[in-house]
């Protein structure tokens, strides 16, 4: 019997402890925002494009939080990028994401599913069918689907803090659909990116 008290006694002053501890955490209040750069290729899953003559681009974007636990957040991004392909076009993009973020202490794996708009500059001239059967120049500027899927890993400093700051790094697949004025259902893209969270607007 005095065992058991004991063991209540302690029990309620390590929850006293913890929740004393935790009153003094500051709430994290703020816009979370993105910014990464990365290398783009055009290839299906590889890391082999991203090798020679790599070309890059630049992403920003805004986190909105479904679930914000502790150890998981169910997230949905919007993000607006930008690439350059030195051999083939220039990307423009504006998308959203859904996703999923688990966290063991500070470091964390996330994966996203996504779709967007995306505009391209061709740098390449191209051709098709006018009206007499001849051909024509094509536009250099077309608008295209994006759908896409990553997964990533980062590590969040100052997680006990108002204000914690990530980094992270992510393998992103997208695609251009239709490809060649729909001739070719899709042409895929990959992605590696390496970037920063913090909190804005606080």
């Amino acid at each position: 019997m005095i065992r058991y008290k004991l063991v209540s006694l302690l029990l309620m002053g390590f929850c006293q402890v913890v929740w004393a501890q935790s009153e003094r955490l500051p709430p994290i209040a703020g816009t979370p925002f993105t910014v990464s750069v990365f290398s783009h290729a055009v290839s299906l899953p590889t890391f082999r494009g991203f090798q020679k003559n790599p070309n890059f681009g630049i992403r920003i974007g805004r986190e909105l939080y479904y679930r914000n636990r502790p150890g998981s957040q169910l997230i949905q991004t919007l993000n607006v990028g930008f690439y350059h392909h030195h051999s083939l076009q220039s990307g423009l993009f504006l998308n959203t994401e859904f996703g999923y973020r688990h966290f063991i202490g500070g470091l964390y794996a996330e994966t996203f599913v996504g779709i967007g708009a995306l505009g391209l500059s061709q740098h390449l001239r191209s051709y098709q069918f006018d009206e007499s059967g001849g051909f024509r120049p094509a536009s250099r500027f077309m608008l295209r689907a994006m759908p896409s899927l990553s997964a990533g890993l980062g590590y969040r400093f100052g997680q006990h803090t108002a204000s914690p700051v990530s980094v992270f790094t992510r393998y992103e697949l997208f695609a251009e659909a239709p490809f060649n004025n729909g001739s070719i259902p899709v042409l895929p893209h990959s992605a590696l990116h390496i970037g920063t969270r913090a909190l804005l607007n606080r």
